[in-house]
């Protein structure tokens, strides 16, 4: 089944995809600047989910550090990793080329301490 596109996704340049799933990226055209959100990256070894919670399914997890087009936060779970503490979670395309077959996440979740954002949540950027 074909899902519609997040805007960040449209503006990142790659095709459609399941919605929160994994499918190869086209490394090529893999450079998020999400149009409403912003263009960062993701810790590898993070946990992409379905939700904002701990206990949402894990539809995947980065091999090393991605780029990731966030699109929104939400408030969910409250985590504390002895480093970085928030109940931010950002929602976006996170593209993994680390993995084989490179790999395309589109509509996941992934906690705020995991993103390198210069706060949780960065001024700017919208509500999911």
């Amino acid at each position: 089944m074909r899902a519609a596109l997040s805007t960040a996704a449209i503006a990142i340049g790659i095709a459609a995809g399941p919605l929160s799933g994994a499918v190869p990226a086209d490394p090529a055209t893999a450079t998020p600047a999400a149009a409403s959100g912003i263009g960062t990256t993701v810790d590898g070894g993070s946990n992409l989910r379905g939700g904002p919670h701990l206990n949402s399914h894990v539809v995947g997890t980065t091999k090393g550090k991605s780029s990731f087009a966030v699109d929104c936060y939400k408030r969910g779970d409250y985590y504390n990793d002895g480093k970085h503490r928030t109940n931010v979670w950002y929602h976006g395309v996170v593209i993994d080329t680390h993995d084989h077959p490179e790999h395309a996440y589109y509509g996941v979740y992934s906690w705020g301490g995991n993103v390198n954002t210069p706060h949780d949540p960065p001024a700017g950027l919208p509500k999911c």
